[in-house]
């Protein structure tokens, strides 16, 4: 059996007004009011247009138009559909946004986390990374070149992130208990001690534009295969360019 699973992104710098405005209009108002309480213009874009995104995302896979989405939250903060819509559509999702790109996932019968991160050179990156991530991967990152870090830094707290989200975890789970190894110019190795089915686990790591990396993790609960769907798009769904091929992927 195959587990296909969509992935959806969007590059939100050059949206227009229109773009925003119609992406604003499909969420609910709950999310508006939401969207309304953020201070800066770019983070109320990237909500809306990460919310719009999601619901199209969620009608493409289901049964319902992209405004009758509803949602709840789990005790970590996780939003899933509520329990009668979830029994009936088999669809689990997530969501992630950072300045200027936002992307979800969408599964069914299977547990998914994604995650964007901006590429920021200026950041303390090995020392964020000897606090927070494993020892291997602080010393992984201390070895690579100058160059390079900022990216690397992105890639594994991007694979780290997409990981605790498919899980349910939130911030309760703590990061140096599980490791990503970068082995060549393509795969990854996942390394925990978490007691966890690992052998269903896939990542799949994507460079959506030269200034952002995006992760996605997908447990199987049936475990079977995994096929990834992934595309840029518009807010509302709409095809368009983008770099859709992973540039390294796992199977546990």
């Amino acid at each position: 059996m195959t587990t296909d699973i969509r992935v959806t992104h969007c590059v939100t710098e050059e949206l227009d007004a229109k773009a925003v405005r119609d992406a604003m209009e499909t969420l609910s108002d709950e999310e508006r009011r939401r969207c309304a309480r953020l201070l800066h213009e770019r983070d109320r874009r990237d909500f809306a247009v990460a919310h719009a995104l999601l619901r199209h995302s969620l009608s493409a896979c289901g049964t319902l138009a992209p405004h009758e989405w509803t949602f709840v939250r789990a005790a970590h903060g996780k939003p899933s559909l509520p329990p009668g819509l979830a029994d009936r559509e088999r669809l689990s999702f997530n969501l992630a946004h950072t300045n200027g790109l936002v992307a979800c996932c969408v599964a069914c019968d299977a547990d998914v986390g994604i995650d964007v991160e901006a590429i920021v050179p200026s950041l303390d990156m090995v020392g964020l990374a000897t606090r927070f991530f494993s020892p291997a991967e602080a010393a992984d990152l201390e070895r690579c070149g100058e160059l390079v870090r900022p990216a690397r830094f992105a890639e594994l707290w991007t694979l780290k992130e997409a990981y605790v989200k498919a899980r349910g975890d939130g911030l309760a789970r703590a990061l140096d208990r599980f490791a990503f190894r970068f082995e060549d110019s393509s795969l990854l190795e996942f390394d925990t001690d978490i007691d966890d089915a690992s052998s269903r686990w896939t990542f799949a790591l994507f460079a959506p534009t030269d200034r952002h990396r995006m992760a996605v993790a997908v447990n199987s609960r049936i475990g079977s295969e995994c096929r990834m769907d992934v595309c840029a798009t518009g807010p509302d769904g709409s095809l368009s360019l983008g770099r859709n091929e992973p540039i390294r992927r796992l199977r546990c």
